[in-house]
């Protein structure tokens, strides 16, 4: 029978080597690439085409937003039903994943400050609104640092500063068509 010791050694040194796979764990691809056909045709250089054009427009830029935002989604999509060789299939996987992460970090950025924006929302602008869209922003800079080789001088975009909804002046409201004191919220909250 193993000691009390010799087990606690053993829970720890699993303990531990497990920790970098849960620290690892990407977000689900919601729009995965489709599997490889056994035989062609495959569209690889379209695939290369449009995701080159995707991943350079993003580069030295902030998350995209608005229409942007609404075209990657576009390109996500579409390259997502494309039919990849076997040979590529795995960078095709990681590229994939990169531009879905971006168009979902875009996507929860814009309903975190639409939320903390919105004049009757019973919560302010806080960090915590923006947790789902830096987890996604965490995942695509994880698929990034696997395919910037393949994208020489293009750098990874860089996420917007979250907004802020109470300025230090007050704000609106309509009910009264003035100014509320500093900080103040009115209406249902």
């Amino acid at each position: 029978m193993i000691n009390r010791t010799a087990l606690l050694l053993i829970l720890g040194l699993c303990a531990v080597c497990l920790l970098p796979l849960q620290a690892s764990a990407l977000p689900m691809v919601g729009f995965s690439l489709k599997p490889s056909p056994a035989s062609g045709p495959y569209q690889d250089k379209d695939f290369l085409e449009q995701a080159n054009k995707t991943i350079y427009g993003l580069s030295n830029k902030t998350l995209p937003t608005g229409t942007a935002l609404t075209d990657l989604r576009t390109v996500q999509g579409k390259i997502s039903k494309m039919n990849i060789s076997p040979s590529l299939y795995s960078n095709a996987t990681d590229i994939n994943a990169f531009i879905y992460y971006t168009w979902k970090s875009g996507d929860e950025y814009e309903d975190a400050s639409s939320l903390g924006d919105s004049f009757y929302s019973p919560v302010t602008s806080d960090s915590s609104l923006y947790d789902d869209a830096n987890e996604y922003y965490e995942a695509a800079k994880t698929t990034w640092d696997r395919i910037k080789s393949r994208y020489p001088g293009a750098t990874l975009y860089t996420m917007p500063k979250p907004s802020t909804v109470i300025a230090d002046t007050g704000s609106y409201d309509p009910y009264t068509h003035g100014s509320t004191n500093k900080g103040a919220r009115s209406g249902l909250w």
